[in-house]
């Protein structure tokens, strides 16, 4: 994502320019997600059935592969090749979170759920800093462009080695764990963790559920927000507020180091609370996602009225990302709530359902703005992502609950041809992740 900004307004004289419209700019944006949206629940159910950390490593060594031809290809081909090398690292990184999510339900102790989100998920705030920033530089360098994209397969080849290397899909495959460090991450999850097999998923009261819903909006709407900045806010950025590539790259970055260093205390804090019995579980939920929701509309409406007052649009920009790292309390990690059972089955439909919000964000935009420098235009922009995002903080409070849905209790049968369409079980109920409460929530 983050080397196609960089090519899309890299302006070197000696590199090859390409004079593509806005419009083709937002295909090439949107492309990625819908093969990301495409297999994102296949990639899940796929994950049930084989080992997660090779998948993982396949997945990366087949995006890196595309990342290294991308410089040439696009030269030859120009920008369809470009839109369709997006579409397949779209299917190739959607894997990245079933995945993850299943290793670290074999790695993650109950009481540390909501810590590990904020661990793993600040490696994508962390890894868009150095990225949006290290894009700048190389783009600036006598290399251009093409150099992003070998830099960063290079680093994704050194990745996958360590991973093969250091990584286990579990405590149980791991070479270097110590004895210690093994049971005790077994003996917390064996309350947690259901020793049944050959579970059928109840597709009927997954799709009917409305806190399943009440997630799946959520995702979506936080999903088109933060994409809708990622993606076009370099633009912004540089068509408005007139800053150049180099200096572009160091502000872009700013508001996802902000939300990385936010999101370690916010985590802490709700897991907290809610061992300490402070808040219930739903409330907890609620509280953290409406906060990152809603304080991010808020944000986005009063940018949408900044005009070209850069200092000030910069600030609103970190406020609107960095609010963000909330929902990782919030909807990002209500699966495990709902259904323990069907933690898995429900990350790969509300994470294929909000990849329409990556999709849609710079699509709409590019039917939007026509003068990449019309702040009226810019607005229009602003105050559409406000509106969904504030849209999907209320559903989730109407709808939203943390307590444990009685479909989570699965039957036990073998279904012949239909195994590979059942999901094996992610996680065991527990009475300590339900709540009492499915309203908003109060203070107990």
């Amino acid at each position: 994502m983050f080397h196609c900004i960089i090519i899309l307004y890299s302006t070197r004289v000696d590199q090859k320019v390409f004079s593509w419209t806005q419009h083709t700019k937002s295909l090439i944006l949107s492309a990625f997600f819908w093969g990301y949206l495409i297999m994102n629940l296949p990639a899940a159910m796929i994950g049930r059935r084989y080992n997660n950390q090779m998948l993982l490593a396949m997945s990366m060594t087949l995006t890196v592969a595309l990342s290294l031809a991308t410089p040439m290809l696009v030269v030859a081909f120009n920008w369809p090749v470009l839109v369709l090398i997006r579409f397949l690292q779209g299917l190739t990184q959607a894997f990245t979170m079933p995945m993850i999510h299943g290793i670290s339900a074999k790695w993650a102790p109950p009481n540390e759920r909501g810590r590990l989100v904020g661990f793993v998920l600040g490696g994508l705030q962390f890894g868009t800093v150095i990225t949006l920033v290290g894009s700048g530089l190389l783009a600036s360098t006598r290399s251009g462009w093409p150099s992003i994209y070998y830099t960063s397969g290079a680093f994704g080849i050194f990745w996958v080695i360590l991973w093969l290397i250091f990584g286990s899909e579990s405590p149980d495959t791991h070479r270097l764990i110590t004895r210690s460090e093994r049971n005790y991450i077994k003996l917390s999850l064996t309350q947690t963790v259901s020793e049944k097999k050959n579970l059928i998923t109840p597709w009927k009261e997954i799709f009917t559920s409305m806190p399943v819903w009440a997630v799946t909006i959520s995702h979506a709407g936080h999903n088109c927000g933060f994409w809708l900045l990622l993606s076009e806010m370099p633009t912004f950025i540089s068509s408005v507020l007139k800053f150049d590539i180099k200096s572009d790259g160091f502000v872009s970055a700013l508001p996802y180091l902000a939300m990385w260093l936010c999101q370690f205390p916010v985590t802490y804090f709700a897991d907290y609370m809610n061992k300490k019995n402070v808040t219930s579980l739903t409330f907890s939920r609620k509280f953290w996602n409406t906060l990152g929701m809603s304080g991010g509309a808020l944000g986005l409406m009063v940018l949408g009225y900044m005009g070209e007052n850069a200092n000030a649009a910069i600030c609103m920009y970190v406020f609107v990302v960095a609010i963000g790292c909330c929902t990782n309390v919030g909807f990002n990690i209500n699966h495990l709530d709902l259904a323990p059972n069907y933690a898995g089955i429900l990350m790969g439909f509300t994470n294929a359902v909000a990849a329409l919000g990556g999709v849609l964000a710079p699509t709409v935009c590019g039917f939007i703005v026509h003068d990449q420098t019309s702040v009226d235009e810019w607005r229009v922009v602003f105050t559409l992502g406000a509106v969904i995002l504030f849209f999907s903080s209320i559903f989730y409070i109407v709808f939203g609950s943390a307590e444990v849905q009685s479909w989570n209790e699965p039957r036990n049968e073998n279904v012949g041809v239909r195994s590979f369409m059942q999901m094996k079980t992610d996680y065991g109920s527990s009475s300590k992740y339900t709540s009492s409460s499915s309203s908003f929530g109060k203070l107990s």
